[in-house]
């Protein structure tokens, strides 16, 4: 029996980033797939900071303007959460990007931690995604197309409408419109093959595309207004 093939692959890795007592946030972080490296001092934090997919930040074991520090270096290419009771600082964390939990539970901890990990996984689909539509072979000049490409309109600046809905955390209705709409793209407007695919009525889409063209449309008669007066 091989005994590296019973030893699960590590998706993520993760920086704990906290005080000798801890929040309880590693076996969380374990458990979702990360490789954790708890770290309890300011120069291990900067030292690893920048080699990780998250780093969860416990407020209460450092000073406020070094929460701000490593959040602030974390959020150009990680995902970052930050436990505090303190609003304030909670508030500033989040204006330079970082996912906040102000409450001191750890049930919500975690659930940010799933939110922020997926969060992950679909920027890394975007980059599979922007990387394999086309290569160019530099011996020859000749580009290089996808075998399968793409559906009609499936861009990835659709892609990235999801990243913005999953980090602003917003309410669930208004994400699955969003998917919705990045499925639609994906079928190149086909409704009855994308309500088949995320085994949906046919006619929630058309609800919700009759919705979304009639709020388009009152946006562009206030612009027209505005312009007039």
């Amino acid at each position: 029996m091989n005994l590296a093939s019973t030893i699960p692959t590590a998706r993520f890795s993760a920086l704990l980033v906290d005080g000798d007592k801890g929040v309880g946030l590693e076996s969380t972080l374990r458990e979702q797939g990360c490789s954790v490296r708890r770290v309890t001092s300011r120069a291990a934090a900067q030292e690893a900071i920048d080699t990780v997919d998250v780093v969860v930040i416990s407020a209460g074991s450092f000073g406020n303007e070094e929460i701000l520090d490593f959040a602030g270096r974390a959020t150009s290419h990680a995902v970052v959460l930050v436990v505090t009771d303190n609003v304030e600082l909670a508030v500033k964390a989040a204006k330079i990007g970082a996912s906040t939990v102000t409450s001191g539970s750890i049930e919500l901890a975690a659930a940010q931690i799933t939110q922020l990990l997926a969060v992950v996984e679909l920027k890394r689909k975007v980059s599979r995604t922007n990387s394999s539509m086309s290569v160019t072979a530099p011996s020859s000049g000749v580009v290089q197309r996808r075998s399968t490409p793409l559906p009609k309109e499936a861009t990835p600046d659709a892609m990235e409408a999801l990243i913005e809905a999953a980090e602003g955390l917003v309410p669930m209705h208004r994400f699955q419109r969003v998917y919705v709409d990045y499925a639609l793209r994906r079928f190149g407007g086909n409704k009855v093959h994308t309500a088949a695919a995320l085994g949906i009525d046919r006619r929630t889409i058309q609800r919700w595309a009759r919705a979304r063209a009639e709020q388009q449309q009152g946006q562009a008669s206030a612009g027209q207004v505005t312009t007039a007066s």
